[in-house]
């Protein structure tokens, strides 16, 4: 097992960085597909952890077994330190003022265009 680590590390770091970004970006599960889909995951980490660890498949389909089970861990774990990383930030404060009205803020700001007579005094001083 040493051995398999020593030959894989960089992969395993790939692996466990990608499901921290993944899990970040993300956060925890929020519906029941999501759920679902993560439990398969965790499933699917054990069969494959199983099998490796049962010997079953020799030689090198055996050595992919084995990589694949330790890289879909260290994908599983990143994925739920990010998730638990995003649930343990502080929340940004809340708004205040005019930025609570009901509505969009950019309804309530002036327009950045000028008024139609302020265009024509501009366009007839420029040309004239």
């Amino acid at each position: 097992m040493i051995l398999l680590l020593t030959i894989l590390w960089p992969a395993l770091v790939a692996s466990l960085a990608l499901g921290t970004a993944i899990g970040w970006h993300f956060g925890p599960p929020r519906g029941r597909l999501s759920t679902a889909i993560g439990l398969g995951l965790g499933f699917c980490a054990v069969a494959v952890s199983g099998l490796a660890m049962s010997g079953l498949v020799p030689g090198r389909p055996g050595f992919w077994v084995e990589s694949a089970a330790l890289n879909l861990a260290a994908y599983l774990i990143g994925a739920g330190a990010g998730a638990l990383a995003r649930l343990a930030r502080p929340s940004p404060p809340r708004a205040s003022g005019i930025a609570s009205v009901s509505g969009s803020p950019d309804r309530l700001a002036p327009s950045p265009r000028p008024a139609p007579a302020a265009e024509r005094r501009f366009r007839g001083k420029a040309s004239g």
